[in-house]
């Protein structure tokens, strides 16, 4: 039950996590260990329920910091270690007073992190290495636009949760991937636009859940497939003649350059229930 996850091991009931190791109930984490209920951490070990922390160790409930070890509640610290609620302890009084507060539900130590949380400052953008961009949670991103939890990212604009990625517009969960748009879900495409769930692909326009092919169109459930259209095969020649004829007239009618309908009833989907 890991979703949208690289290369980690032993790892249950997570969403995005990246060469993590032995983490549960975790999302957006990368190299991650021991890690439980931790969201946007990085380089972590042996922590819980720590939301944007980074090279955090032995931690509980902390916001925002970096470099801290034995660490509960705290919100902001840098390099700290022994802390309750950013207050400095001595080693037994600390490992007393968490021993104590470990017993509390989550809930209740959030109530007491509160004027924590809403007083102690907190960067404008939370990330590194970040060249000409805009966003927030990014990481090693150079001219980029509107990115949301992505890292890697060179020359895009509108994307989240994005990786490794160049010249991409308006593409969400896509990674290793260059000069895409309008793509949901996938990796490793290239010079694609208006897929989703493709992977290992290059020139596809209008295709789901296509994988090792190149220049289809309007295709389906298709593998080492090249030069299709609605799942036909074509020549090279007709299938360049036969796009171009297709693109004309979806222009005509004003489709060409509008996402696919769902196959799904609107009145199945979460935003039809949320109205009511």
């Amino acid at each position: 039950m890991t979703y949208a996850s690289y290369q980690s091991e032993d790892c249950m009931y997570n969403h995005r996590v990246f060469y993590c190791t032995d983490c549960n109930d975790c999302t957006l984490c990368q190299k991650c260990e021991l890690c439980y209920e931790c969201v946007d951490c990085v380089n972590s070990y042996n922590s819980d329920y720590c939301y944007h922390c980074k090279q955090v160790s032995d931690s509980l409930f902390c916001h925002f910091c970096i470099g801290c070890k034995y660490c509960f509640g705290c919100v902001g610290l840098r390099q700290a270690e022994y802390h309750i609620f950013n207050e400095k302890f001595s080693k037994d009084e600390y490992e007393k007073k968490v021993a104590e507060l470990s017993k509390l539900p989550a809930s209740e130590v959030y109530k007491m992190m509160w004027p924590l949380i809403t007083s102690v400052p907190v960067v404008s953008l939370y990330g590194d290495n970040n060249e000409g961009c805009s966003g927030e949670n990014i990481y090693n991103c150079k001219d980029s636009y509107w990115a949301f939890d992505s890292k890697g990212l060179r020359d895009c604009y509108y994307v989240y949760h994005c990786d490794d990625a160049k010249d991409l517009y308006d593409c969400s969960h896509l990674g290793w991937s260059e000069v895409c748009y309008e793509i949901m879900s996938g990796g490793n495409l290239m010079n694609c636009m208006f897929c989703y769930g493709c992977w290992y692909s290059n020139d596809l326009e209008y295709c789901d859940l296509v994988y090792n092919s190149h220049d289809c169109f309007l295709c389906v459930s298709l593998n080492h497939a090249s030069y299709c259209i609605l799942n036909k095969e074509y020549s090279e020649e007709e299938y360049k003649k036969k796009v171009v004829e297709i693109k004309a007239s979806m222009k005509a009618d004003g489709t060409w350059g509008q996402w696919y309908e769902s196959g799904f009833p609107v009145e199945d989907t979460l935003g039809a229930q949320d109205d009511h």
